[in-house]
């Protein structure tokens, strides 16, 4: 196994049939990689294929594994995303048992939001590019809900 290759589980909070990344690589201080294998447990599913649209949460679940990576592995944290300002899909699905390379950047982070770009691919075929954004909140997700009944 390379050294820089980490499993994704410790990293994001998403379990069962949501957990669609297995790998994540290189990260750094605003960028990561991952990896994983599309499989017929995924959401999205149907006759041996699954929807391009997973690609968001492809993307969004790197994003989840850099921003726990950042705190030095302390737990996922709830991530809300709030918008997606592009997104350019090349293929309406994805087939089973297709490896795919999901690489995020960061372009912007002011407070608890952030901008990121994010690139899903496999060895022969580009599937999604999309602008994500995303909100971190430092309150747990009872805080928030507490705060809008006041």
């Amino acid at each position: 196994m390379e050294q820089d290759r980490l499993p994704a589980e410790p990293l994001i909070p998403h379990r069962l049939r949501m957990k669609l990344i297995d790998w994540v690589k290189r990260p750094v201080q605003n960028s990561l990689r991952a990896e994983t294998t599309v499989t017929e447990e995924w959401p999205l599913y149907n006759d041996g294929e699954v929807s391009s649209i997973i690609c968001i949460e492809l993307v969004a679940q790197a994003i989840s594994a850099l921003s726990t990576w950042r705190r030095g592995g302390a737990g996922p944290r709830i991530g809300l995303l709030v918008g997606i300002k592009e997104a350019e899909f090349s293929r309406s699905s994805v087939p089973v048992g297709t490896r795919l390379h999901i690489e995020i950047n960061e372009l912007s982070h002011v407070g608890d939001y952030a901008v990121f770009e994010g690139k899903v691919r496999s060895d022969s075929d580009s599937f999604c590019k999309i602008i994500i954004q995303v909100l971190e909140p430092e309150e747990t997700l009872s805080d928030l809900k507490a705060r809008e009944r006041i």
